[in-house]
């Protein structure tokens, strides 16, 4: 297949504005840990503590026998308070690197490539991108920042926020976060407060973020974070099609009604520096019209698979500065 045919294949897969999931392998490229290096941070910050505990011992023994934290934390039942305890840390170590990357953005002027896609596809009337993202950090809202366009993540304030659950139709980028945000705590109460850009966790709130495992599908079921999955159901529901950038397909709460989406014919275009095998079977085997765009062999080149056929061409399309190239 040509190079044109295949830009034209793309185009046509999200001439309607498409929804746009945002994974963390976007964060990761922006500088941001992934769960690799979140994986080590924990053992190193925590095990001494908690290492007689027997769930504890599973999850340490997982890691070192190479297992992603999304496995390592599965089918283990954590105390109460150690899922607290890891909350914090991972609160910790993503804030750190996302406090810098904010500093450099702001002293140094760089930009994030992101921005660019948002622009582009919030430009069609009514000029409203619903994005769904499952990271904590704040990546998207410079981006929007740097564009001079509003994120819309539900809560209201000035400095302490609360959820009012409104996410306009028009003229906005309405971002739902569903597994919280670095900005996101919980007081006493069960009340959820956006505090935004804090250094340290304030007083004896918690952060509000679901950690990967078992335990993130009882967390994602309460309070706001149970308001924000029916938003995410919502918008799913109602898009065109789909535009995934680094989104792994690892959470079942909103995957069910993706992959609905798919089966009914919806388009769909996944962006990644390499597809998991279980991502790849999903879309194989559920959608009638997908296109994913991974890294080839050599990293200056890539593959497109287009309902299960191949092409490799020169090209780092699969960043999201190269797919620039093949929607403008």
């Amino acid at each position: 297949m040509e190079l044109g045919e295949i830009f034209k294949a793309v185009q046509k897969a999200i001439i309607d504005i498409p929804l746009l999931l945002v994974g963390s392998g976007n964060s990761v490229s922006v500088g941001l840990p992934g769960m690799e290096e979140l994986g080590k941070h924990l053992i190193d910050s925590l095990h001494e503590k908690y290492k007689s505990d027997a769930e504890w011992g599973k999850f340490y023994a997982n890691i070192n026998n190479g297992q992603d934290l999304e496995t390592a934390l599965s089918k283990i039942s954590l105390p109460l308070c150690i899922l607290d305890e890891i909350k914090n840390e991972t609160w910790k170590l993503i804030s750190k690197k996302d406090i810098e990357l904010f500093e450099k953005i702001i002293s140094c002027g760089c930009t994030i490539s992101l921005s660019k896609l948002i622009r582009k596809l919030n430009q069609t009337h009514p000029q409203c991108l619903n994005i769904i993202t499952s990271n904590y950090d704040r990546v998207i809202e410079y981006a929007c920042d740097s564009i001079n366009l509003y994120a819309n993540t539900g809560f209201y304030g000035n400095y302490i926020k609360r959820y009012r659950g409104e996410f306009p139709k028009a003229n906005t980028v309405n971002l739902i976060k569903i597994h919280g945000s670095l900005d996101l705590f919980e007081d006493s109460t069960g009340v959820s407060l956006s505090i935004p850009m804090q250094h340290e966790i304030p007083g004896n709130l918690i952060p509000v973020i679901i950690t990967p495992g078992s335990s993130k599908y009882r967390a994602v079921l309460k309070g706001t974070s149970r308001q924000l999955l029916n938003e995410s159901d919502s918008a799913i529901n109602k898009a065109a099609s789909y535009l995934c950038i680094g989104y792994g397909f690892n959470d079942e709460q909103i995957q069910e009604n993706i992959v609905a989406g798919i089966r009914s014919g919806k388009p769909i275009v996944v962006i990644t520096k390499k597809l998991s095998k279980h991502a790849a079977d999903l879309l194989s085997g559920n959608s009638q019209y997908y296109i994913s765009i991974e890294c080839g062999e050599d990293r200056d080149t890539t593959k497109f698979c287009m309902n299960r056929t191949e092409e490799t061409v020169e090209g780092t399309y699969w960043t999201v500065d190269g797919f620039m190239e093949v929607i403008d």
